[in-house]
């Protein structure tokens, strides 16, 4: 109720009901659909670049862009008590089968890699590198912390004993990524564009197509390609080679892609973020039943190590890559055993 409240105080709007739409709330007024998003420490200069993202891939005929909405004092951030957030607005569009993903995504990249400014405050491209090392360091840290306390819940035992391996798979994916970088050459396809932080089949939402500006970063496409595959195959651990072969296709066919950008991809789905984000999330959270939620994942996630280990052995066989033809290396360990 207070949500509704501040929303009419700070935009002259008295929603009905408020819908659960993916990690945001949401309401219809007519055929617009307007997305409460909830802000944290938020960086002022990257919303500022978001927005001009935003304007601009709506000049270039997607229809289906949340753009942001000032309230009624013309600011883009509402205050309210303890809430801080804004509001996106976009046409409610349903989503149908006519609506497919992969030449939807290549679309979208497309217009984004015509983005004409400079971005600073969203920038990924060429950052990956620093960023997983960060990562893996700040998390071995961690790990070394928890060794020494000796820890005797079953969780932090699955943790501790899991973690050397999955700190190896990450140095691998960083190895990948740097020999990719001096052996092989960008191409235009190659060029940085508009991306999501994690790309998957309901990012563009499930009963309404919206593109939301605060889910997305400038990076190079093979991100989106990559998150979407693994978000396919860990929501059951297993990957349709049809489903894949349709969404690739479809992609390709507006975006052919190059050696560097299978090579970015695969560097990707090589790094274990599904392994570190579980791990994150259950030491960050406080309710016991969102702790038995994040165990359940890790014990998924291990469970399942070797079907992961032969799904990145298999997978430039199983998208149709001749690894020869386009001078691929593979992942020696992963080669010889599984």
């Amino acid at each position: 109720m207070y949500v509704k409240q501040a929303i009419y105080e700070g935009y002259g709007l008295h929603p009905d009901e408020l819908l659960t739409l993916g990690a945001y709330q949401a309401f219809q007024y007519r055929d617009i659909l307007y997305t409460i998003i909830h802000l944290n420490q938020v960086e002022e200069d990257e919303l500022n670049e978001l927005y001009q993202m935003s304007q601009f891939l709506m000049s270039q005929g997607d229809r289906y862009i949340s753009t942001f909405m000032p309230n009624l004092e013309g600011n883009m951030i509402t205050e309210s008590d303890d809430l801080k957030f804004m509001i996106c607005r976009s046409i409610a569009a349903p989503r149908n089968e006519k609506f497919v993903i992969g030449s939807e995504l290549a679309e979208f990249h497309q217009r984004g890699r015509m983005f004409p400014y400079e971005v600073e405050h969203s920038k990924r491209l060429g950052q990956w590198k620093s960023l997983w090392e960060k990562r893996l360091d700040q998390m071995e840290e961690f790990w070394y912390g928890r060794l020494r306390a000796l820890p005797n819940q079953e969780v932090e035992k699955k943790f501790l004993e899991s973690f050397p391996y999955y700190l190896g798979l990450a140095e691998n994916a960083i190895q990948y990524l740097v020999d990719t970088e001096i052996d092989d050459l960008p191409r235009a396809v190659d060029s940085a564009t508009i991306c999501h932080h994690r790309f998957g089949q309901t990012t563009w939402g499930s009963q309404y197509i919206y593109k939301l500006p605060v889910d997305w970063v400038f990076d190079h496409p093979s991100r989106d390609l990559a998150e979407y595959i693994r978000e396919q195959y860990l929501s059951s651990y297993e990957l349709n080679p049809h489903q894949l072969h349709y969404f690739l296709s479809e992609y390709e066919r507006i975006n052919p892609l190059s050696s560097f950008s299978w090579r970015l991809l695969y560097a990707r789905l090589l790094f274990p973020v599904h392994y570190f984000e579980v791990v994150e999330g259950y030491y960050s959270v406080q309710s016991e039943e969102q702790k038995q939620g994040y165990y359940k994942q890790l014990e998924a996630v291990l469970d399942h190590s070797s079907h992961y280990e032969r799904f990145l052995k298999q997978f430039y066989q199983s998208v149709g890559i001749s690894t020869s033809r386009y001078h691929i290396p593979e992942v020696g360990w992963l080669s010889s055993g599984v």
